[in-house]
């Protein structure tokens, strides 16, 4: 098979191989490349809507005081507000056709695991979910937005790109 599924890294590879199968998709590469290509327009409107709200793509957040977005390598979205009296507001979404995690969980009292950085899973010691997959991108708030501003943002950045991961999904399901 050639294509998009094939210039995609390997970890983003098997993280398709894992939502095909529990799917209900087709076990065939043409369900992978569509995947692939549907894995590629939700990349790329991360990017913009990250670009649009003035966040600053990262490899790790070390600032407490700063909100994230961020997209793992199975498609899913993150967003986490900034810390406040040592809790965080966060939101974890899934757009995919995956059945064996929540399409979406929120929790108004988060609590991180670890320190947040790309290629590593967002753990929660109380949150939304236990884990997520591996952050494939990171987007930082600016640091000069107050608390209720960078909720706010996150909060209208993760209902655009469900909207649009939604959008993407349908229209790729539809071609299988």
């Amino acid at each position: 098979m050639s294509g998009v599924f094939e210039s995609l890294e390997s970890s983003i590879k098997e993280h398709l191989n894992v939502i095909r199968a529990s799917s209900g998709l087709p076990q065939d590469s043409r369900s992978l490349e569509l995947l692939a290509e549907g894995w590629r327009e939700k990349e790329k409107a991360f990017d913009d809507q990250a670009r649009s709200m003035g966040m600053e793509q990262a490899e790790k957040c070390k600032d407490s005081s700063r909100g994230f977005l961020a997209l793992t390598y199975s498609g899913s979205l993150v967003a986490v507000g900034p810390e406040d009296g040592g809790v965080r507001r966060a939101v974890y979404v899934s757009i995919d056709r995956r059945r064996d995690v929540p399409s979406r969980a929120e929790s108004e009292d988060a609590v991180l695991g670890k320190s947040v950085s790309c290629g590593r899973e967002i753990t929660f010691k109380k949150g939304p979910v236990k884990k997520s997959s591996a952050v494939y991108r990171l987007a930082l708030l600016p640091s000069a937005l107050a608390l209720p501003e960078q909720n706010n943002r996150l909060d209208e950045a993760t209902l655009a790109l469900t909207k649009e991961f939604q959008a993407v999904d349908e229209t790729r399901i539809e071609d299988i």
